[in-house]
């Protein structure tokens, strides 16, 4: 047995050499020699290093990334990515020209300090905004969906496609009087931030912007992927709320507070330049 496996070893040996020896013999292509020119080198590093800083990195993991400019000049010219969406106790300050466009939209005579106000406010929720706002690190895709109340929800079978975001920003949940939440989750809209949506996004078209939009720009500052639910027509081309038992009303539409057509326009146009991917209902 001893003996028997010893010419099993020396076999295998015999046999791997002869297939490595027969390969090398005959393996008849050319060896060419490279000499490496430190000139050639130095010429290479330098073009990777343009390359860097001319495609920096992108900033998110998405397909396609909110924030990134250069694609359409249109999102460009409107699209602050300094803009804080948040009053938060850490920035509370509202600047002048914002403070008076929101107390013109009030309509109070004798307004409360807003310092004042801004203190007690603070004094009762935290006011952090700031971990909302940052997209995080290069190599994450925060994906949102943005929910309104138009008729097109109805029977759409969205609610499963809607639950997979990280983030879901609804406009349709009707709000109780009274609702228990945990302080720390209340957050406040800046004015600054309603007046930069107004005049950038909506070039002042109607008194103020909808819930609705204001809740799209919202997204686009905090997202990187924007998926839009529940807003437009229904199939029939009818404008309503998607609890209204007339569908043909569209009383909304007559206020005269919100350019739902202008709005309308713009969120298409956010589609057509895939910065948003927008649901039309089923």
């Amino acid at each position: 047995m001893v003996v028997r496996r010893r010419n099993v070893k020396v076999f295998t040996f015999a046999f791997l050499l002869i297939t490595v020896t027969s390969f090398l013999l005959n393996y008849t292509h050319p060896v060419t020699t490279t000499t490496w020119d430190l000139r050639h080198l130095i010429m290479q590093f330098s073009e990777q290093v343009q390359q860097l800083f001319k495609y920096p990195r992108r900033p998110c993991s998405c397909r396609t990334c909110i924030s990134e400019l250069g694609h359409s000049l249109w999102f460009d010219q409107r699209f602050n990515s300094t803009m804080q969406p948040f009053l938060t106790s850490q920035n509370a300050l509202i600047p002048e020209d914002s403070y008076r466009w929101w107390l013109k939209l009030q309509g109070e005579k004798s307004p409360k300090n807003i310092n004042a106000t801004l203190k007690e406010l603070f004094g009762i929720i935290p006011g952090d905004g700031d971990s909302l706002q940052e997209r995080g690190t290069s190599y994450t895709c925060r994906r949102c969906a943005v929910v309104g109340n138009s008729g097109n929800l109805r029977q759409s079978q969205y609610g499963q496609d809607i639950d997979s975001h990280d983030f879901v920003l609804s406009t349709y949940v009707p709000v109780p009087r009274k609702i228990k939440v945990k302080k720390e989750k209340i957050l406040v809209y800046n004015p600054a931030f309603m007046k930069y949506v107004y005049e950038n996004w909506l070039q002042n078209h109607g008194r103020y912007p909808s819930t609705g939009f204001l809740s799209l720009v919202f997204a686009l500052h905090i997202c990187d992927e924007v998926n839009v639910y529940g807003f437009g027509a229904d199939s029939k081309g009818h404008w309503h709320h998607y609890w209204e038992n007339n569908a043909s009303a569209g009383a909304f539409r007559k206020t005269g507070v919100h350019d739902g057509d202008f709005e309308f326009n713009v969120t298409l146009a956010l589609a057509s330049i895939e910065k948003i991917h927008f649901f039309k209902g089923r």
